[in-house]
């Protein structure tokens, strides 16, 4: 009898270490998809519709993070903990806030179309890098998030302001594009 509330708390504990585990790999597979250099553009509607949601938990996982490290890293020399703790920072804030593309990142693989997203462009960089020469990036979009797989044709014709319709497979939500078109040609919605 005096194990069923230990087993209790084990099965509990073993519960929220799954959940943990669950929502840091979510959250980092969104980050990579949504800031690696992937083409996946999640849709300026989903962006400010879920701009207060993402906020609050980046902060409640980096909240989370940090008191991990902080609790984990009691032995540690204090310059080892303060390197630890911007880490947790970082890497709570950037997994909690980017959990909620994981619908957009995923959604076309199952019920994806060739579509057309409308964005505004805030800026075309031609930076020279290998993984993304030139990159195109669009209001309200994540932290870090660009557009790179594009014509220097067409990227070079981009100003700040300026309206373009991104097209490829995806959902309203978003889509992995693969070229854009001036905003007055219809991509294929």
């Amino acid at each position: 009898m005096d194990d069923s509330p230990q087993r209790a708390r084990l099965r509990i504990a073993k519960l929220i270490v799954i959940l943990i585990v669950t929502w840091l790999f979510l959250g980092g597979v969104s980050s990579i998809v949504v800031m690696g250099g992937s083409s996946f553009i999640p849709s300026a509607d989903w962006t400010s519709e879920t701009r207060l949601p993402r906020i609050i938990l980046g902060l409640l996982s980096t909240a989370f993070l940090v008191w991990a490290a902080w609790k984990g890293g009691k032995r540690a020399r204090r310059n080892e903990l303060n390197l630890a703790l911007s880490g947790a920072a970082c890497l709570g804030y950037l997994t909690g806030s980017n959990i909620l593309f994981i619908w957009p990142i995923l959604l076309p693989l199952f019920a994806g179309h060739q579509v057309g997203l409308p964005f505004t462009v805030v800026k075309a960089i031609d930076l020279g890098g290998a993984k993304c020469p030139s990159r195109v990036v669009f209001e309200q979009m994540p932290f870090l998030h660009q557009f790179c797989r594009d014509r220097e044709k067409v990227r070079l014709s981009l100003s700040s302001g300026e309206r373009v319709v991104a097209v490829g497979w995806g959902t309203q939500y978003g889509l992995y594009a693969h070229e854009l078109r001036a905003a007055d040609v219809r991509g294929p919605r």
